[in-house]
């Protein structure tokens, strides 16, 4: 009986690890095809993007594919976070500054004259990440895995209207805003901030309920704004851009060999992106003129009158923040970002 009951035993756990092995192989060989939320229209202003996709592709050998659907076509630029943290699709490009009431701490990367360039917003980003545990746990919190974040190009006013290169010329004027910060500086230059998507900018310049965007360089050309707005006037400021996040049970499913190839292009995306864009800005500048557009520097008395109309807007964070019992890791985003902004 017990040589018997010795030989069930056996044969069960015996089949336990042939199980256990099938489903780890079984695993390692899974093939994943994920669906990608993207706010914005396709083009040249998502290259590394699609870059990033290819290359993940190539190196798994077609185990991971990307199935990008652009414009809104999985869930608006104010949906597809919460889509994503449910796993309605399985990856997104999210503006942080769309979700003000849950990205609080990746929010304050789009908080107006805060950084000097692009490159500049993605170098304190990874500070951030690294330094301060707040800004991982947001991601967690929302369940999804973050991957890395475009460094978004300056920020430019157009519209059919020369005259925006002067506070004088753009006071009273309706101008594009998103988020809860940017109204704030439209406001402190005494126009009048109007929340519109990218894809409404065009018509909206057309018909004249918008009498400049406010949007950068890349997606200015993207959206051929200079078809409707002749003249471009800046920068202004810049931002950080969107970030590309994965739902956290896709992300969890995935074997470590996959994981590791898409967290090793998104490292080298991130570091591509910032070059890119360097170089994508300048040479959209001279497409824009190339097409009959112009572009115009503001005013820098005008700028800096501008500035110093504007509340600090980082301390203004800080303060929020500590109303929602957080004041504590928002003093320290803030000291570490003014040290590294320092002039």
């Amino acid at each position: 009986m017990k040589k018997k009951l010795s030989i069930v035993c056996g044969a069960a756990m015996l089949a336990g690890l042939l199980a256990a092995s099938t489903s780890t192989s079984a695993l390692a060989q899974a093939n994943f095809t994920l669906r990608w939320g993207h706010y914005l229209a396709a083009g040249p202003f998502l290259e590394i993007e699609e870059s990033f996709a290819r290359k993940v592709g190539e190196r798994t050998k077609g185990r991971v594919k990307f199935n990008i659907t652009y414009s809104g076509g999985l869930g608006s630029g104010t949906e597809v976070l919460a889509l994503t943290g449910r796993g309605g699709i399985d990856m997104a490009a999210v503006v942080p500054g769309y979700y003000p009431d849950q990205l609080l701490y990746w929010k304050a990367l789009q908080i107006p004259f805060v950084f000097d360039s692009p490159g500049q917003a993605i170098e304190v980003m990874q500070a951030s990440m690294k330094e301060i545990p707040a800004f991982t746990a947001e991601m967690d919190k929302m369940r999804v895995h973050f991957l890395f974040q475009q460094p978004l190009g300056s920020f430019y006013l157009t519209g059919p209207s020369p005259n925006c290169d002067t506070l004088a010329g753009i006071a009273g004027k309706k101008i594009r805003a998103f988020g809860a910060d940017i109204p704030k500086v439209v406001s402190a230059a005494g126009a009048v901030p109007l929340t519109i998507a990218v894809i409404e900018i065009y018509e909206a310049l057309q018909r004249g309920t918008l009498d400049y965007s406010f949007l950068n360089v890349g997606n200015i050309a993207a959206n051929r704004l200079y078809e409707v707005g002749k003249t471009t006037c800046g920068p202004i400021m810049s931002l950080g851009g969107h970030m590309l996040v994965m739902n956290k049970r896709t992300w969890d499913r995935m074997p470590p060999d996959i994981q590791a190839i898409i967290n090793e292009e998104a490292v080298i995306a991130q570091k591509e992106y910032i070059a890119w864009q360097e170089r994508n800005d300048q040479e959209t500048i001279e497409a824009i003129k190339a097409a009959g557009g112009t572009v115009k520097p503001f005013s820098e008395e005008g700028m800096a009158k501008w500035k110093a109309a504007t509340p600090d807007l980082l301390q203004v964070w800080v303060d929020d923040m500590t109303k929602r019992g957080e004041g504590e890791n928002a003093a320290k985003v803030a000291d570490l970002w003014r040290k590294m902004t320092a002039k």
